[in-house]
């Protein structure tokens, strides 16, 4: 999972944020650029979010005075079917209008959409009826439904969970900054997130002695990424960074080894992707060309079941939210 999420990643920006699509993008300008890659790259950025805000927890149960656990997941947030391609209205633009494909397709790929091949991409039109019209197929997708059966965005995490004083637990997620690659083509990241659950069931009378568990919880995290594009220039960066929350009641029963949990709130993320460095489109040299800016919320109900062997656990859980998220995951949990 760490292997394909970072093949993913780096494949975000290097696809995305490449010399060639940057070109793409800028025929018409900054303005008109920046329209066309914040549609292309929408889903994959979104999606991003939301796998990142997942696998916080496998119970309601917050660990015992000095209890831990070293849990390693890996989050899938699926790309809804709308998302695979993305409509150009000229209207909204100011120096571009589109044409169909050779095969009469209308609507373009986002980067999470398929990779098809040029005949099957519509043209963007930039200057149209002028003597500087430029006529150009947009970028594809990457492909990854026929190349992996489905179409997802992947976030894997490893995180440390310790029990505090009245029965809360503070849960952490660290990796220090990490470079990949030959110079020229570096892809760094780093993570780093900060979660709180907490017993309410021991604040309700009535209640606090019945048979299940049942904790508030709230997360924050935040990743950077950043990749090298161009060899001879490494002033060119791609780099996105996403932030994001999770706020939510959860409620979890035992029997025996087997623990099945629910959770009900709300996630929230926060993704930009900017592109630095100078990039010759014609006769014009752009620099520091994209600056993109996402925010997405939804609501978030999870369902999921733990397997505890000795110390060693096993778990899964499905999420309902605007990119549904699967999660799977081990470790090692003590007290």
């Amino acid at each position: 999972m760490k292997k394909l999420a970072l093949y993913i990643t780096v494949g975000f920006l290097s696809f995305a944020a490449s010399a060639q699509d940057i070109g793409k993008f800028l025929e018409g300008g900054v303005e008109d650029g920046n329209k066309l890659m914040e549609g292309y790259l929408q889903p994959a950025f979104e999606g991003f979010g939301y796998a990142l805000n997942s696998g916080w927890y496998n119970t309601g149960k917050p660990h015992k005075l000095l209890g831990f656990d070293i849990t390693v997941t890996g989050n899938l947030a699926y790309i809804p079917e709308e998302s695979k391609f993305f409509t150009v209205n000229p209207a909204d633009y100011k120096n571009l209008s589109t044409a169909p494909s050779e095969t009469g397709e209308t609507d373009f790929p986002t980067l999470m959409g398929p990779n098809l091949d040029a005949d099957d991409i519509p043209y963007l039109v930039f200057n149209e009826d002028t003597e500087d019209e430029v006529r150009v197929s947009g970028p594809s997708g990457l492909g990854l439904e026929a190349e992996y059966g489905t179409n997802f965005v992947p976030a894997p995490a490893v995180q440390l969970g310790i029990g505090l004083p009245k029965n809360t637990e503070l849960k952490l997620r660290l990796v220090p900054e990490q470079t990949f690659g030959d110079p020229g083509e570096q892809f760094t990241t780093s993570t780093f997130g900060i979660g709180i659950m907490h017993d309410v069931k021991q604040w309700i009378p009535g209640i606090k002695n019945l048979p299940f568990d049942l904790s508030g919880f709230f997360a924050f995290s935040k990743m950077k990424n950043s990749m090298e594009l161009d060899v001879d220039n490494p002033e060119n960066i791609g780099a996105f960074d996403v932030s994001g929350t999770t706020i939510q009641g959860i409620i979890s029963k035992k029997l025996s080894v087997l623990t099945v949990y629910a959770g009900l709130g709300m996630t929230s993320s926060k993704v930009t992707f900017n592109v630095t460095g100078d990039y010759e489109v014609g006769d014009e040299t752009f620099t520091d060309p994209i600056n993109l800016e996402y925010s997405s919320a939804s609501p978030r109900a999870n369902i999921g079941a733990r397997l505890k062997l000795l110390i060693f656990t096993f778990h899964a859980e499905y999420a309902l939210q605007k990119y549904n998220t699967f999660t799977g995951g081990i470790g090692i949990s003590i007290r």
